[in-house]
C-alpha cells in the first residue's frame, strides 16, 4: 500500500459522521508486511480524550495496529496533571503526547525542548500512569535511544482486567457471583484459555455477569444489550465466549475463533411402538398389500389352470391349497405341466417371503421399534412439537428475529421461551417440546444432567444442525488486547489444546453424572436383570401379537359357530313347518 497522508478537522470529525473514503477502509495484502497506521492529532487537551476514544471505534483501516502522536500545545507539567485525571486517556494504548518543557530561559534558546510523554496502563503495579519517555531538542535530537512505542502487554504487572459472561458450560461455568460481585469460576474451557493468556502476559482478571442478565441483541437504536453491550460501552475489557455475527462485528472486535458452534435442538427420545404390531413390522405396508393381492389372485389362477387342464377341484379348495403352500404345508400337486410350472413359481415365492419374514421377525420381537425422530428444522415445523429457546437474548434469538429466511421466520412466529437450561431440557424430556440451542452447550447439558448410570442419554439430540458460527472473545473496538489473545489462541489451537480440553470436560461431566445416577440407584435398592450368556428370553410382552391373533381367531370361530347354529335352527324350523 502506498504511503498516504490525510488531514481531517478533529471537531468536525467528532460532531459529524466520519468521512467515507475507500482508502480508509482498504486492508492491504498480507505480503506487504506489518500493517500499522499513525494518527497525528493536533488538538487541545479537552478535545483529545474524546478523539482518542472515538477514533478506534471507526471502521477506518480494519485490522491495523494504531499509533497516536498528540500535540496539545501545553506544557509538560500541565499535560501530566490533565492526562492523569482523564480515565479514557489513561486507558489508551500506543499514544505519545508532545509537550514543551515548563521551564526554559527565554534568553537561552538551547534550554527549549519538547517532552515526549506516554501513558503506561500497567506500569505502576498494574495501574496506569503518565511517564516521560524521552526529550527532544533541535540541537541534541532525542536524548535517549529508547522505544517510543514499547510493547505494553508483554508484562501487565498484575493488572486486573474485568470480563463479562453468563453461565454457558462447558465454555464458561461458575458457581456464584453476579453483576456486582466477581463470579466464582469453575473448571471450564474459557477459564483454561484465559488463564493461559494471563500466565504469559502477567495479568489477573475478574468475571462478572451483565447487569441485565442477557447475552446481547441489537435494539432499534443500533446498540446492544447484555454481555455485548457492556464491552461495546467499555464497561468491561472483554467478554468470554460469544458467537461471531456480522452485526456484532460492527461495534466490537472479535479474537480469532476457537470453536465452531452451530445451533440444533433436543426432543424427547423416540418412544417404543406397540409391541403387538411386531408381527407386521418385518414388511412395509405396501409389501403386505402386494402379498395379499398375490395370495388373492393365486387361488383363482390355480383353479382356472386346473379346469383348463381337465382336472376337477373346487374353487374354495384351490384357494386353501395356495394358502397352505404359503404356510409350508405338504401338498399333492396335479400332473398337468402348466399347473406344475405355476405351482413351482408359487412355492419359490412363498419360500423367499416366509424365510425373510421369519428372519426379520426375531429382531422385531426382541428389539422394540421406535417412533420416527425429528432431525431438522423442516421436520420440526411439520411436526406437532412446540419449540423454544432460553430467554437470554443471545445470537439464536437475534437470528430468528431478524432473518429473512422463510424457515427461520416460521420458527420465530412459533417461538416460546423457557427460563433455564435444565428446565428447558426437562421440558423437552416430559412434553412434546423441542429446545433449540447451541450444539456443544446441549451436549454438555445432557452430560451433566440427563445421562443414566449406563451412559444412555435421556433425551434425543437432533442429527442436523444449522447457523454454524465461530465462538470467540469480544474486545473493545480497537483494543490491542485482541492481538494479545490472538497470539495465545493460535498457539493453543495449533497444539490441539482447545479441542482436547473440550472433549475432556464433557467426558468428566458424563462420568460424574453416571456416578451420581449409580449412587442414587444403589440407595433406592434397584436391581438389574442379568442375562446369562448374553441371551434374551422372550416374554409375553414380546409375543403379545401372537396371543392377540389367537384371541381374534377364537372370537371369529365363536361367531362362525353361532351363525351356523342359527342357520341350522332356521333350516330345521322350516322343514318342520
Amino acid at each position: 500500500m502506498a504511503n498516504a497522508f490525510l488531514t481531517y478537522d478533529v471537531e468536525t470529525y467528532l460532531n459529524d459522521s466520519p468521512p467515507s473514503l475507500p482508502l480508509l477502509r482498504h486492508r492491504p495484502p498480507k505480503s506487504d508486511g506489518t500493517y500499522c497506521v499513525a494518527y497525528y492529532v493536533l488538538a487541545p487537551l479537552p478535545l483529545l480524550a474524546t478523539a482518542l476514544s472515538a477514533i478506534p471505534k471507526t471502521d477506518w483501516f480494519p485490522g491495523a495496529t494504531r499509533y497516536f502522536v498528540c500535540c496539545t500545545g501545553s506544557s509538560s507539567s500541565l499535560a501530566i496533571n490533565t492526562l492523569e485525571e482523564e480515565p479514557s486517556i489513561l486507558a489508551s494504548y500506543n499514544t505519545l503526547y508532545v509537550t514543551h518543557n515548563s521551564y526554559h530561559d527565554p534568553q537561552d534558546n538551547r534550554s527549549w525542548s519538547l517532552h515526549l510523554l506516554s501513558n503506561c496502563p500497567f506500569c505502576r503495579s498494574g495501574e496506569p500512569e503518565v511517564i516521560l519517555r524521552n526529550k527532544w531538542s533541535p540541537w541534541r535530537g532525542l536524548q535517549h535511544h529508547t522505544d517510543l512505542f514499547p510493547d505494553l502487554f508483554s508484562d501487565c504487572n498484575g493488572h486486573v482486567f474485568r470480563a463479562v459472561t453468563l453461565n454457558f458450560p462447558p465454555f464458561s461455568h461458575y458457581s456464584s457471583g453476579n453483576s456486582t460481585h466477581p463470579l466464582a469460576m469453575e473448571d471450564c474451557l474459557d477459564k483454561r484459555i484465559v488463564d493461559s493468556v494471563a500466565q504469559v502476559h502477567n495479568f489477573t482478571y475478574e468475571v462478572y455477569e451483565p447487569a441485565d442478565g442477557l447475552w446481547g441483541y441489537q435494539v432499534d437504536n443500533g446498540s446492544f444489550t447484555g454481555v455485548l453491550g457492556e464491552v461495546e460501552r467499555n464497561i468491561k475489557d472483554f467478554s468470554l465466549d460469544l458467537s461471531v455475527t456480522a452485526e456484532r462485528e460492527v461495534v466490537i472486535d472479535f479474537t480469532v475463533g476457537y470453536h465452531w458452534e452451530p445451533l440444533t435442538f433436543v426432543t424427547s427420545k423416540p418412544q417404543p411402538l406397540p409391541q403387538w404390531l411386531a408381527l407386521v413390522r418385518p414388511y412395509q405396508a405396501y409389501a403386505w398389500l402386494s402379498f395379499l393381492l398375490l395370495l388373492a389372485a393365486a387361488g383363482p389362477t390355480y383353479w382356472l389352470l386346473q379346469k383348463l387342464s381337465g382336472s376337477s377341484h373346487s374353487f374354495l379348495g384351490s384357494i386353501l391349497h395356495m394358502y397352505g403352500a404359503m404356510l409350508t404345508q405338504g401338498r399333492r400337486w396335479p400332473s398337468s405341466s402348466a399347473v406344475r410350472v405355476f405351482s413351482a413359481s408359487w412355492l419359490f415365492f412363498c419360500l423367499v417371503v416366509t424365510v425373510s419374514y421369519v428372519g426379520n421377525l426375531t429382531a422385531f420381537l426382541t428389539v422394540p421399534a421406535l417412533s420416527p425422530t425429528v432431525d431438522s428444522l423442516e421436520e420440526l415445523v411439520d411436526s406437532n412439537f412446540v419449540w423454544g429457546i432460553n430467554d437470554f437474548g443471545a445470537a439464536d434469538y437475534q437470528l430468528f428475529k431478524t432473518s429473512k429466511v422463510p424457515l427461520y421466520q416460521e420458527i420465530f412466529r412459533g417461538l416460546t421461551f423457557c427460563p433455564s437450561l435444565v428446565e428447558c431440557v426437562q421440558q423437552a424430556l416430559d412434553e412434546r417440546f423441542a429446545f433449540i440451542s447451541f450444539q456443544t452447550y446441549l451436549r454438555d447439558a445432557i452430560a451433566m444432567h440427563f445421562i443414566d448410570k449406563s451412559g444412555d442419554t435421556q433425551v434425543y439430540l437432533a442429527k442436523e444442525s444449522f447457523f454454524p458460527a465461530d465462538t470467540a472473545y469480544a474486545m473493545q473496538k480497537g483494543s490491542p488486547m485482541k492481538r494479545v489473545f490472538d497470539g495465545i489462541l493460535k498457539r493453543l489451537l495449533g497444539g490441539g489444546f482447545v479441542s482436547k480440553w473440550m472433549s475432556t470436560l464433557i467426558e468428566e461431566h458424563t462420568l460424574a453424572t453416571r456416578r451420581k445416577a449409580a449412587a442414587a440407584s444403589a440407595l433406592s435398592g434397584e436391581t438389574e436383570a442379568v442375562l446369562e450368556g448374553n441371551q434374551l428370553s422372550l416374554t409375553l410382552h414380546h409375543l403379545q401379537g401372537v396371543f392377540y391373533i389367537y384371541a381374534v381367531g377364537l372370537l371369529l370361530s365363536a361367531l362362525t359357530f353361532t351363525c351356523e347354529l342359527i342357520l341350522f335352527g332356521l333350516h330345521n324350523g322350516g322343514n318342520k313347518g
